[in-house]
């Protein structure tokens, strides 16, 4: 896509909130976008909003490779514009999926936030960056001697969730939670989402009026 033409879309999708993206996904019959509640923000008044990049962690007692960060910071270079990071923990809360050193790494290389399916740790540091995480959880431990990168499925298609997150798709999350829109559906759904609003907002001003709602159904339907 033109970067023009996603820098717009980014600012469109900004102005919108989770639950009205969620909504359209479902009108328009597209598989369920939204990520289960246990998935939460993890310092209040965050919102992510950008395009997946992806990594997944598996378990391993082994060390952390040598170089690994020079490795990874490979694949990152390669990513779309307004990325996120979407961490595969591969259903386990032993370790943090991210922290402050990683956070800083990624803020540094223009990522605008991240989405652990685990726990993340250093909440205190990764705050003090406003760095937006969305995670399962806070946990002390680190990865070393539990987890390893799975570094052949580095920007491959990862879960979070019952979802899965190709690179490319839009990744939404504010307050209500997190919502993956499929990248072949972007813009269809900011349509969709963007009329459910304006519906929205009409039945709160028809409402403000004093109509009766089973009137104001007749007219057009709670959306």
């Amino acid at each position: 896509m033109d970067e023009n033409k996603l820098g717009s879309i980014i600012a469109e999708y900004s102005k919108l909130y989770t639950c009205a993206v969620s909504d359209a996904i479902d009108e328009l019959g597209f598989e369920p976008g939204f990520i289960d509640a246990g998935i939460r923000p993890m310092w209040p008044g965050s919102r992510i909003l950008g395009l997946a990049g992806t990594m997944k962690m598996l378990l391993s007692d082994e060390p952390l490779e040598r170089n690994i960060i020079a490795r990874l910071v490979k694949f990152m270079r390669k990513l779309p514009k307004y990325p996120i990071m979407c961490v595969d923990m591969s259903g386990q809360m032993i370790a943090a999926g991210l922290g402050q050193s990683t956070s800083r790494l990624l803020q540094d290389l223009g990522f605008r936030g991240g989405l652990v399916d685990g726990p993340i740790r250093d909440i205190s540091q990764v705050i003090s960056l406003n760095f937006p995480i969305f995670a399962r959880g806070i946990i002390s431990s680190s990865i070393r001697g539990r987890m390893v990168i799975d570094l052949d499925n580095v920007m491959k298609p990862v879960k979070c969730g019952d979802r899965v997150i190709t690179p490319g798709d839009l990744i939404f999350g504010d307050i209500n939670g997190v919502v993956i829109v499929n990248q072949n559906n972007i813009e269809s759904v900011l349509l969709k989402a963007k009329e459910i609003i304006s519906t929205d907002k009409w039945w709160f001003e028809q409402l403000e009026k004093g109509r009766d709602p089973t009137d104001i159904e007749k007219e057009k339907e709670l959306p």
